[in-house]
């Protein structure tokens, strides 16, 4: 194409590359697929419904609290309650429907929300690419000095908080943080990893995990007595009075009695130790310090001193959005490469 006039030539400004984006065989430049969050996420988790859900990959444990959920109360369902609602009062089965319901949602909706993790290379050490070198050929990452990042600190209502510095996340965990190892992820206000949910338990579902926990109690003390209440009755009605009597006529509720019996000393005492926690306002990992520290032991710097005030704080408070936006478009950081021309390369792996 000729020039004429004073048109002068414009230089056209280089395309930025993706450095993994490799040319067709006609020189043109493949597009790659456009990737979400949650497909190149770091941490052990599982992602469904395009991303929407997420737990941990140890999923045979839940099954297990699943079948620990439904088997007892699917033969109080089928063989306790049409004899309590016949004569007793259908309210009775109808209110442990609604109990169950309750609890279902709950352990759904802990297992399947995000506890919070917070965002990896929040306070990078190093943004430099280890096979880049510099004009002596010296690589960037033997310029770098090897001591981990000194641990810094907060002041919590007068007291000082020590925030430590997290490799695998590349950031200082925010007081009450911790690193999850089951899940390899980084959590705001982690409690604990509970296996039989298979999820981390943190602040964004602490709330509906803490009312699983007590509805589930408030279930096997339902199931229990009122199992016991129609046993207890047909072995009145029997003439003359036999306990075996009584068994063969109704047999599951008899085990539906003896199943709750057991599961209440655990559901019972996790409900008891977390309602504990919640008065006090202190989480698993922190009361677990605690106990190791007992003698060296600082005063709880979160808590407002008030019992009403703690369960306000940890159970009525808004949940916060999820930082990590696992449903937007992957963008990794870029910054131009001194040693590629234009070409743009990552400033630190993204896995």
């Amino acid at each position: 194409m000729s020039l004429s006039g004073n048109q002068q030539p414009t230089e056209i400004p280089p395309k930025r590359i993706h450095p993994n984006a490799n040319p067709s065989e006609n020189g043109q430049e493949l597009t790659t697929k456009q990737q979400r969050n949650y497909q190149v996420f770091p941490g052990r988790n599982l992602f469904f419904c395009w991303g929407r859900l997420m737990t941990s990959r140890a999923y045979w444990a839940f099954f297990i609290a699943l079948l620990i959920l439904f088997v007892p109360s699917a033969l109080f369902f089928a063989f306790t309650c049409p004899w309590l609602w016949s004569n007793l009062h259908p309210v009775v089965p109808i209110v442990f429907a609604y109990l169950f319901i309750l609890a279902f949602a709950s352990m759904l909706k802990t297992s399947w929300t995000d506890p919070g993790i917070i965002p990896r290379n929040l306070h990078p050490t190093n943004l430099n690419n280890a096979n880049w070198n510099n004009e002596y050929g010296t690589a960037y990452d033997d310029m770098w000095p090897t001591n981990p990042p000194m641990p810094r600190e907060v002041i919590v209502n007068g007291q000082v908080v020590r925030l430590k510095y997290c490799d695998t996340c590349q950031l200082y965990r925010p007081p009450r943080a911790s690193h999850c190892r089951q899940c390899d992820n980084c959590v705001e206000m982690e409690d604990h990893h509970c296996i039989w949910l298979n999820n981390c338990i943190g602040r964004r579902n602490y709330r509906s995990f803490f009312v699983f926990v007590v509805v589930a109690t408030i279930m096997c003390l339902y199931a229990f007595a009122f199992s016991f209440v129609h046993v207890y009755y047909l072995y009145n009605q029997s003439d003359p009075k036999s306990f075996v009597d009584a068994l063969a006529t109704a047999p599951l509720s008899f085990v539906v009695f003896v199943l709750c019996f057991l599961f209440l000393w655990s559901v019972g005492g996790l409900s008891v130790y977390h309602c504990w926690l919640v008065m006090r306002n202190v989480t698993t990992h922190e009361q677990l310090r605690d106990s190791v520290m007992s003698h060296h032991r600082p005063p709880n710097p979160f808590s407002f001193g008030n019992i009403a005030h703690n369960l306000w704080y940890v159970l009525c408070r808004p949940q916060p959005k999820s930082y990590i936006a696992r449903r937007k478009n992957y963008a990794p950081p870029f910054y131009p490469n001194p040693n590629s021309g234009h070409e743009l390369a990552p400033a630190w792996n993204y896995p």
